[in-house]
């Protein structure tokens, strides 16, 4: 019996056996097995249907079962010596279709035979697990580190998204920054990738943790320990509780990124809430070494109207806007309005008082060139010439007195952040100052002899200056008299 058990079957996927004659009668019975199942022992060139074979008829003839669908034809054909065994799990090629007599026999196969892998194949796929453990490793880090660690791997992290900037969603070039928005992470990532070769980019994120004392990132493709010079320049009808506010900061990348100082105002006060814009522009102070390489680049100017704070004719330029010190929110606005309210007030009023030293200003002018005129005609100052001076001298210092007390007080700290048209201010001061310079020189005259004609030239310069002063002085207060109100309905500052 143990002889005849030398028959194997396919069934379904995969082929079982060996088995007798009488086991397959046996499986035929239960319906595993019917004359159109693949049958094959060793001895077969191929697989094939058990009704063909001559030795099964007998079997197939006293059973005949209803026929499960017709499984495809088994490639391979064993010929290894046969064990007994109940059942082999290999699966073979997927079967064919019977083939014809003058079909070419198949190569045999073992059913438990497998190609060993050889050394080379076990080498290459350890280094490449290693290289996926690896790059999965670093995907990680460079997602959770802190600023200081993620700098350290920032150098490769560059050069693999250089290489290969289909990896670019696996790695991030920045640090965590818990600070920072996500928009404005993706705008940092996006401007330290790529060579600045092909185009130089620069990036510039807020940090959103304390809102009184802020802090700017700052990213570029351009090399490393690149300078920037940050500008923070706010907008004047959005700022609170201040007319202006500017302040700068330098910034030095590390292999694409760098971070500003905290920034505050004078005396470490929080700067003022409001918007600003924020220019970053190439340092002035750049390593000669960076500054060489960074040449060679093609220049990357926004077209936008740079103000008096930020150099002109730099190579790189970029601006954004900001809201600093907070949300904007009903709080802010609601004292935005107020302070507002206060500022229309106290414009109105130095309004008037410009208007009103403008005047007094240019009859002092008036009556000083007025009553020297007469006095230098004459060769030498005459007695009566002096008593009439010392009347000018008398009325000059009854009205000037006050006005000096008042002008001292006004240094440019104070102009220009409690006064609403503190550059007016200015040329009030500088009006003042200019006639009382050619007061002092007429004076000087009337008290000792002094040569005419050198006098002449003196006097006629201090007289032009004194004029062009007032000159300049009335045209800045006639165009703030005529001068539209902004949109939110303050006075236009026009000049400041």
């Amino acid at each position: 019996m143990e002889l005849q058990k030398k028959w194997f079957v396919y069934m379904d996927d995969h082929h079982e056996g060996p088995f007798s004659p009488d086991e397959i009668f046996q499986k035929q019975k239960a319906g595993s097995v019917s004359k159109d199942s693949y049958v094959w022992c060793e001895g077969m060139s191929d697989w094939q249907m058990l009704e063909q074979v001559n030795e099964l008829k007998s079997a197939l003839q006293q059973f005949q079962p209803a026929a499960p669908a017709t499984p495809a034809k088994p490639t391979g054909t064993l010929t290894a010596k046969l064990e007994p065994t109940s059942s082999y799990n290999v699966r073979p090629k997927t079967p064919v279709a019977a083939k014809t007599e003058t079909a070419t026999p198949t190569v045999a196969t073992t059913p438990r035979q497998k190609k060993p892998k050889s050394a080379i194949t076990f080498l290459v796929g350890g280094i490449a697990l290693l290289i996926v453990l690896g790059f999965g490793a670093l995907a990680v880090l460079s997602r959770t580190s802190t600023e200081d660690t993620h700098s350290l791997i920032r150098p490769l992290l560059a050069k693999i998204l250089d290489r290969a900037p289909i990896l670019s969603p696996l790695f991030k070039l920045t640090p965590k920054i818990p600070e920072a928005k996500t928009e404005d992470l993706v705008d940092l990532e996006f401007a330290m990738i790529g060579n600045p070769d092909n185009g130089v980019k620069i990036a510039i994120s807020l940090a959103h943790g304390d809102p009184n004392r802020p802090y700017f990132y700052v990213a570029t493709n351009l090399p490393d320990k690149t300078k920037f010079d940050l500008y923070l320049i706010g907008n004047g009808e959005t700022l609170l509780n201040r007319l202006s506010f500017s302040t700068q900061s330098t910034v030095t990348t590390k292999f694409g990124l760098g971070r500003t100082e905290v920034l505050l105002a004078v005396g470490g006060q929080p700067i003022p809430k409001g918007e600003y814009q924020v220019y970053v522009v190439e340092s002035s102070d750049q390593d000669e070494t960076i500054r060489a390489q960074i040449n060679s680049f093609t220049a990357n100017r926004v077209q936008t109207k740079t103000p008096a704070e930020v150099p002109t004719g730099t190579k790189f330029l970029f601006v954004r806007t900001f809201f600093v010190g907070g949300e904007r929110d009903d709080t802010y606005l609601t004292r935005l309005k107020a302070f507002h309210e206060k500022v229309k007030q106290s414009a109105e009023r130095e309004v008037q008082e410009l208007r009103q030293y403008s005047d007094t200003l240019q009859l002092q002018y008036s009556a000083l060139t007025a009553d020297f005129g007469k006095i230098s005609q004459a060769k030498k100052p005459t007695q009566a010439h002096k008593v009439a001076w010392a009347k000018t001298v008398a009325t000059w210092q009854q009205i000037n007195g006050q006005m000096d007390q008042t002008i001292q007080t006004w240094t440019k700290e104070t102009l220009q952040n409690e006064f609403f048209y503190g550059k007016t201010y200015e040329l009030i001061k500088s009006a003042y100052d200019a006639i009382h310079k050619l007061f002092n020189i007429e004076s000087e005259y009337m008290s000792k002899p002094q040569d005419k004609d050198a006098f002449d030239i003196q006097h006629g310069k201090a007289v032009s200056e004194a004029r062009d002063a007032l000159d300049l002085l009335k045209k800045k207060v006639d165009t703030i008299l005529n001068a539209p109100k902004t949109q939110n309905g303050l006075p236009t500052r026009e000049g400041q």
